[in-house]
Order: C-alpha cells, then structure tokens, then sequence
C-alpha cells in the first residue's frame, strides 16, 4: 500500500436474503423497496464526491426472477442442520401467488446491479452466492468453496469479475479462508481486532456483547480500527474498521457523536497512512432516508478535507489489494 492513507466503503448488498433467517417478509418490506430509491441516491453521492466503492453483492440478486434462481443452484448444498436459516428449503416453498413485482423487486436486484456497474469507480464483489452462513452447522464440509464457485461463475455470466469477498454477518473463519485457495477470489474483509469485533456475528449474542456495541457506536472505547493490508498467499484481509449503523429516531439526539466517532478514526488513518474501512447494507438506508443520506454527505465532505490535507485516497478493496500486491 501507498504511505498516503485509504478510505474504503464496502455495502453489503443482499436485499431479503441477509435477513430472512430472523425477519417476516411484510414486516422488512418498506426497507428492501426503499432500496430501490436509495442506491440511487448513493451512487450520485459517490458520482458526486468521486467515491470509490466495493459492492458485495449476494449472488442470487444477479439473476432476473426467483424461477432463475430455483433454476441455479450449486452443485453442493450446505444442508443446514438448522433448517431455518437454510434458503434453499425457503425456495422450494415458495408459490406461484406470491411473485408480484414487489416480491420479484426484495429478492431479484439485477436493475440495481447495472446502476452500479454504470457508475464510475464501483467495484461489484460477492456476499457469497446464497447468503452462506459459515458458522452455522452444516453437512457437507464442501459447500462453501462450492458455493463461492457458483457465485464467481454467475457472476461471468453476467459480465463481471468478482474479485473481493465480504463473508455474510462477517462470520470469517480459517476454515472458510483456506478454501478459498484456488479461487479467484483476491481479497477478503476481516474483522477488527478486538474481542468485541474479532469474531463478526455469531448466531446469538449475548445482551452484554450487544450493548457493547451499541455504545461504541457514540463513544470511542474500542479504538479507531485503522489497519493496513499485507502481502500474503492466497486472499488477502482488509479488515473492517467500523459499521455506519442506520439512523435511529428513539437516539437521534446521539448522532453528532456517531458521525464525530467515525470522523476520527478516518483521520487517523489519513494521518498514519493506514486504511480505514466502512461498511453498511443498503437495505440500512432503505428507511429514513433523509437522515441517512446527510450522514453519508457529511462523511465524504469530510474526506474531501482529509484528501486535501493528507492526500487521503479513495479505494475499492480491490484497488486496496492491488496497491498491496504491486508494493
């Protein structure tokens, strides 16, 4: 890496399949719709700032209907022992009745993936092909690598080249990155260090764990999570720094602090030369968008200021990687 530091964004997009295992449909809707009017906005806030960005993006959302998707399974199912969370058992149940467009529009993206692939300097990356839960129980100890396969293989159906990966709920684990050897597959977000962090999202969490979090959300009790990648064999990790977590009326009054937080770590990163690394899902923005979206502005203007001050650059994790791997 470059000795001027980097400011990544990487968007986790997955639409009903990254909460479907613990949300109702009817009750997600009127984020996953407003999707659909904030990616837009996004893109031309990153048009507008010239915001290099990494999409990951679930594999299923590329195709053009759920009848594709039944259609383009892998060749290895993971069989979940807990069947709940498995979305294979979820499309075999679907009927016919329910695929309207508004239900075709939360599980389908491709509009929304030609919108990006359209806009400068967006790097469209995998979420895996099915929303892989990696530290969920599974019976076929092949399925992930099977899975990451698939979803690089549509992937070049559809014309584009996926090079960067973001493991679902960040449940990254050695196991899962040792079968990425042999992939295509260039890069990989980790987690911070730190044990509040380190381990992403396990299935349950425990009430202190969560509100742990939450606090270090407004205040800086965990540090800033810069950190820079390194050459290495196989995927390389660019970990994560912080989430933008959505607005949230019932603590409107807490986000100066939010915003002030993120600030500082990105100003550490220009000033030590190290990445920092942002990341949300666009379903997060899919309410509130108003809010959401002057939380974002606010943030880019302030890596304007940091580019002018610092020479901060903007990077995909792909961009990231290859600075790393021509050092």
């Amino acid at each position: 890496m470059n000795k001027e530091g980097s400011f990544t964004i990487s968007l986790d997009f997955e639409l009903f399949w990254g909460v479907r295992a613990n949300r109702e449909l009817d009750d997600y809707k009127e984020n996953l719709l407003g999707v659909y009017e904030a990616i837009p906005k996004i893109l031309a806030l990153f048009k507008k700032y010239e915001i290099h960005a990494t999409w990951a993006t679930v594999g299923f959302l590329f195709h053009e209907s759920i009848e594709e998707i039944q259609l383009n399974h892998p060749k290895i199912l993971p069989l979940y022992s807990n069947r709940k969370v498995d979305p294979y058992l979820y499309l075999e149940k679907l009927s016919i009745e329910n695929r309207d467009e508004a239900f075709k529009k939360m599980h389908c993206a491709s509009s929304l993936i030609h919108d990006i692939k359209n806009t400068p300097h967006q790097e469209i990356g995998t979420h895996t092909y099915s929303h892989f839960f990696t530290y969920e129980s599974y019976q076929n100890k092949n399925a992930f690598s099977s899975d990451i396969h698939h979803a690089l293989e549509i992937g070049e159906k559809k014309g584009f080249s996926l090079k960067s990966l973001v493991f679902p709920r960040n449940q990254v684990d050695e196991k899962s990155i040792h079968q990425l050897k042999g992939s295509k597959i260039e890069s990989y977000r980790g987690n911070p260090i730190h044990w509040a962090y380190s381990e992403g999202d396990k299935p349950n969490k425990s009430f202190f764990l969560r509100l742990y979090r939450l606090l270090d959300t407004y205040i800086n009790i965990s540090g800033h999570h810069t950190s820079r990648a390194k050459k290495e064999e196989g995927a390389i990790e660019l970990k994560a720094s912080m989430m933008l977590r959505p607005y949230f009326h019932k603590l409107s009054y807490l986000e100066p602090l939010k915003i002030r937080r993120i600030k500082k770590a990105m100003k550490q990163a220009g000033k030590e030369g190290s990445n920092f690394h942002l990341w949300w899902h666009p379903h997060n923005f899919g309410v509130n968008q108003k809010e959401n979206l002057k939380n974002l502005e606010e943030l880019l203007l302030y890596f304007q200021k940091l580019k002018s001050i610092y020479n901060m650059n903007s990077s995909t994790m792909k961009e990231v990687i290859s600075d790393v791997n021509h050092k």
